[in-house]
């Protein structure tokens, strides 16, 4: 700043320029300290040093750092020529202070109206920005997480949210249109999805656990959210691999007074209505389990019990959407989404796996893998072959009828869940000997360990004729009961010693010129499918003896499952440890790791992954044969590394495309009714949200743990709510401040 606006004041109309004002004063001020001098000199060198004192401590008057002295203004002795002639020459030092405080107290006089007005301006900017705020919802890509107040998983694809708050009416209803079945009316898979969002809405409105803690909200202009409409092209689509499944949900925020009906409203749809849109029957069970999750309880308050009326509450709690609007658009990062759940080694009762296939649901996994059938135990009831179960499962009462599978694939259908059966052989069969020891070989043989992963030994003879004609009419069976296109067929862990403990076969292994007597022998019983499927060998080189009798049995099983229409899924010791024939349309499961996977891959063959370095939940329960000392196999897997498992490592991006999913496994070595939920959960929806959203973000970042843990948390809550006696992934305090826990 010059002088001139910092340290005088003066007219625009003076015709006297301030500076030479100040420069005269200045003058008169020196003469006069000389005429001091001469007149006392005893008083000079006193003079002299306060003048120099002065001097030093005068500095620049535009420096807001000087001291705060008084400086006097050039019309000062025009005030005072009325005062005595004694006083009409000052000290210098005393005018020279007089000026600079002036000075000083104008200058911050003028720096506090300049803050003034800044503060004024921002505030000014603040609201506009506020105001508009409510119509420019924050965008996933900016901020890459959910509001806290929204623990939804998993996470959408993509998301939109505003900062209000939303109301649910006491006549809140959902309307359904489905395009392609207007005669038929609602599907009942769709009706039956409804039902449940408002039982479960009804569930938040009278219970505590699902309440947010927060301030009162701002009901003020709010219109409360009336309706639901659905809007569904087709309600009929099948329940298989590859479905759609994606699903768009908008819910409205405050409708502004002064917007009207015009172009600023944001969203086409009417303010009290929010719209959830989707292809299938299943990506609408998808966005209701959405909605569900954003709808959150409040305690009833006095403001209201006053709206009561219009909102819709009760003596408990009302029903608030915070963050809106919102708009997601949704759909899976991988079309199969699995749980394996093992019943054969410890049971599992029916109204567990309902349990299970419920929570599954609330994750948005799509496949309940039922690996029903293992050594210890054959629990499945045939018709055709009883026995099976009465001698070979573990219990009378031990068991599931075709009922019970009825139930639990109806259960699954209606949730948008595939049942998928595995049959596990040639190998973990002993439990089928039980009741027919001739479909076996190596039967309880002991040491297990030299013919067998774990007790009790036993294999299916793939030379015993009768073992094919069995499995003809079983698979015939299976096909009925379990109506999905998939099946699968095992074939992990065969023991050729164990089959080697028969003369017969051992013959067929070591005499490849006897070879043909042996086969010759099981054509008249079942023809050989392997001429009306397209097979591929899984390697190159020489064809063991052993793996000429694997291929021998894999090829007729293959071939009576196609023939019901099913797709073969295999272990993947089939496709890396064997030389064998697959059908083309096979499927590898890969449980070791992600260079088995990419092997698999290079192969042709597309995979579902389960690397039982991060999938395997029975990981770290320590070893349960004696002589182990306590060691487990493999570590175990909190949530946090179920969470880091990234399915597609070391995977380029063709390679990517034939990863299908993934699944994460219940073995039941250790595990039965009593521990299974928490063994399961919430670990198993770490998994859910790896599969639904990719282990990554849209910029290839991994996501925050802390963000993970804190929406897990209410996961675990809602599976608790449900009767889930899913695990505490932290100490509770934990909750409160997850930043000191996880941080």
């Amino acid at each position: 700043m010059s002088k001139k606006n910092t340290t005088h004041s003066y007219s625009a109309l003076s015709p006297h320029d301030p500076d030479e004002a100040h420069d005269s004063d200045n003058m008169n001020a020196s003469k006069a300290e000389l005429q001091h001098r001469q007149a006392d000199p005893s008083q000079t060198s006193q003079s002299q040093m306060l003048s120099d004192r002065g001097r030093r401590r005068s500095l620049d008057p535009t420096d807001p750092t000087a001291p705060m002295q008084r400086q006097q203004p050039h019309w000062s002795d025009k005030d005072n020529s009325s005062e005595d002639e004694d006083d009409e020459v000052e000290n210098p030092v005393v005018s020279e202070s007089k000026h600079l405080h002036q000075y000083w107290v104008r200058y911050l006089i003028l720096t506090t109206v300049l803050a003034g007005l800044a503060a004024l301006a921002i505030l000014l900017i603040v609201r506009t920005w506020k105001s508009s705020y409510y119509m420019a919802p924050v965008y996933n890509e900016a901020v890459k997480a959910l509001p806290e107040e929204q623990p939804v998983w998993p996470i959408p694809k993509s998301f939109t949210f505003g900062k209000q708050k939303v109301l649910l009416s006491k006549d809140f209803y959902i309307q359904t249109t489905v395009f392609n079945d207007q005669q038929f009316g609602i599907a009942p898979i769709l009706e039956k999805a409804i039902g449940r969002l408002e039982e479960r809405l009804q569930l938040k409105r009278n219970m505590t656990l699902y309440r947010m803690d927060s301030v009162e909200p701002d009901y003020g202009d709010n219109i409360p959210l009336t309706k639901l409409a659905i809007l569904v092209d087709n309600a009929q689509a099948a329940l298989e691999y590859g479905m759609i499944e994606s699903y768009t949900l908008e819910i409205p925020g405050r409708k502004s007074a002064n917007s009207g009906n015009g172009d600023s409203a944001p969203y086409a749809f009417q303010v009290h209505s929010a719209v959830l849109r989707a292809a299938t029957q299943w990506g609408v069970i998808h966005g209701l389990e959405t909605f569900s999750q954003l709808v959150r309880a409040q305690p009833m308050t006095t403001t209201s019990k006053i709206n009561a009326e219009s909102i819709s509450a009760t003596a408990e709690n009302v029903l608030v959407i915070p963050n809106v609007p919102w708009i997601i658009r949704d759909e899976p990062r991988y079309s199969h989404r699995g749980i394996l759940l093992d019943t054969s080694r410890n049971y599992i009762p029916v109204k567990d796996i309902i349990k299970t296939i419920e929570a599954m649901s609330i994750v948005k996994f799509n496949v309940f893998h039922w690996h029903v059938l293992d050594q210890q135990s054959y629990p499945l009831v045939s018709k055709t072959y009883p026995d099976l179960t009465a001698k070979g499962a573990e219990r009378p009462d031990y068991i599931y009828t075709s009922e019970d599978v009825a139930y639990i694939v109806q259960y699954g259908e209606e949730r948008g869940i595939r049942v998928l059966p595995e049959f596990d052989s040639p190998g973990h069969a002993a439990s089928w000997g039980r009741a027919y020891p001739n479909l076996t070989v190596c039967l309880d043989m002991e040491p297990h360990r030299k013919y067998a992963a774990e007790p009790p030994a036993g294999q299916l003879d793939p030379l015993e004729p009768f073992t094919y004609i069995l499995l003809d009419n079983l698979i015939q069976e299976w096909g009925v009961q379990f109506p999905d296109k998939h099946v699968h067929v095992g074939g992990d862990e065969v023991n050729f010693d164990c089959w080697k403990t028969s003369k017969r076969l051992r013959d067929y292994i070591e005499h490849a010129g006897r070879r043909g007597q042996y086969e010759d022998a099981l054509l008249p019983t079942v023809t050989s499918p392997s001429k009306e499927n397209k097979m591929r060998t899984t390697r190159a080189g020489p064809q063991s003896g052993e793996d000429k009798l694997l291929e021998l049995y894999l090829d007729k099983v293959f071939g009576m499952f196609m023939a019901q229409g099913k797709r073969p899924i295999v272990w993947e010791e089939i496709a890396l440890e064997h030389k064998v024939k697959l059908p083309d349309s096979a499927i590898v499961q890969v449980w070791k790791n992600a260079v088995n996977a990419k092997r698999v891959i290079e192969q042709g063959w597309p995979v579902i992954l389960s690397s039982a370095e991060y999938w395997y939940l029975d990981c770290g329960s320590g070893q349960w044969l004696i002589g182990s000392q306590g060691q487990s196999w493999c570590k175990y897997s909190n949530w946090q590394r179920v969470y880091s498992y990234s399915l597609t490592d070391q995977l380029n991006t063709e390679q990517q495309k034939m990863v299908y999913g993934g699944e994460i496994c219940m073995w039941s070595e250790q595990t039965d009714a009593s521990n299974l939920h928490s063994n399961i959960w919430p670990r198993a929806a770490a998994a859910a949200e790896v599969l639904w959203s990719g282990s990554q973000d849209e910029n290839g970042q991994d996501r925050p743990l802390i963000h993970a843990a804190k929406r897990l948390t209410a996961v675990r809550d809602r599976l608790v709510q449900m009767g889930v006696a899913a695990a505490p992934i932290y100490p509770s305090w934990c909750r409160h401040s997850p930043e000191g826990c996880l941080a």
